[in-house]
């Protein structure tokens, strides 16, 4: 009876939906704020994203005609199931429901999930620009996967194991991973964004082009839960990095976590997390939109020589 309740506790509360539903909005009145600040604008109120969240649940949910019914209903739960599945993986502050040697595998599988769904969406909704904005977002998907991946493949080299677990605790007893490879944590972040679909990669959803995308023709319930699922997407991103590149709950080799007590290490993961959505706040506001083509270049050109360099050197310091 205890494990069960320890399974729905881990499932439902921490670190589970209830966690990282309420990590989503804040994140998200947080990115926001942030953003308009540095904008020269007030920003929301801290109770916006909950409002806006709301507001979409008690909606007309309608689809055009032609649309996929079903399958338009299915692919936000799918998306939103495959994030919440991921973030059970992903250790917050050392806790994490689930932890087996390969889990960075299986969490870089889901957290695909949505980019092929958001892909489906925009095709089985049969408007213009939902399929225009579907195949956008299929080719930025293209550009910055590989990238990712290949960046995250680097501190696994070098720490010799695929658990995410794993290699954050070694960075306990060492150096922090961004140390040892800015460059993979460089190219994690624009992969983050690309994957995210934020500015300057928002291509997909470009509102001067194609309105909202995949998602112009959903309403109501449907699009509150892809707008979910993309700011779960948000944290669950947000915490891998902070695991495979910034230690984790560690706050550095000075002392060690044990030491410190359960309330200093979930400081430590706090400020790491926000660190990085800061990053990608700052990062939406300084730089324009791109083009399809300009992405796929420096995907290619650019971001896939870097990540394949990087393993390269990555594999060469291990041997030697």
């Amino acid at each position: 009876m205890d494990n069960w309740l320890s399974a729905l506790f881990k499932l439902l509360v921490f670190p589970g939906f209830g966690f990282l539903f309420v990590c989503a909005l804040a994140f998200q009145w947080i990115d926001r704020w942030v953003a308009a600040r540095l904008q020269g604008r007030i920003g929301p109120p801290w109770f916006q994203p909950l409002a806006d969240f709301i507001k979409l649940m008690s909606k007309e949910d309608t689809l055009p005609t032609g649309a996929h019914e079903f399958a338009c209903a299915a692919l936000p739960v799918i998306s939103l199931a495959a994030v919440l599945t991921a973030g059970l993986h992903i250790p917050v502050a050392g806790k994490a429901a689930s932890v087996f040697e390969g889990d960075l595998i299986v969490v870089l599988f889901l957290l695909s999930i949505p980019a092929l769904a958001y892909f489906l969406a925009g095709w089985l909704s049969v408007g213009v620009y939902s399929i225009i904005g579907g195949n956008r977002s299929l080719l930025q998907y293209f550009a910055y996967e590989v990238p990712f991946i290949m960046a995250l493949t680097g501190p696994a080299i070098l720490s010799g194991s695929w658990s995410i677990s794993h290699i954050a605790l070694q960075q306990s007893q060492t150096v922090w991973m961004v140390l040892v490879q800015p460059l993979g944590f460089l190219l994690a972040v624009v992969g983050l964004i690309g994957k995210l679909k934020r500015p300057p990669f928002d291509i997909p959803k470009a509102k001067s082009e194609v309105v909202a995308g995949p998602l112009t023709e959903f309403s109501g319930r449907k699009l509150a839960l892809w707008h979910l699922t993309l700011d779960i997407q948000m944290v669950v991103g947000i915490f891998l990095l902070v695991n495979i590149f910034l230690g984790g709950s560690s706050p550095g080799t000075i002392y060690p976590v044990s030491s410190l007590g359960a309330i200093p290490a979930v400081m430590a993961f706090g400020t790491k997390a926000l660190a990085v959505l800061l990053l990608l706040s700052v990062s939406s506001v300084l730089y324009a939109r791109l083009r399809i083509d300009q992405l796929a270049n420096i995907g290619w050109r650019v971001l896939a020589p870097l990540a394949l360099a990087q393993i390269m050197a990555t594999i060469l310091i291990g041997a030697g």
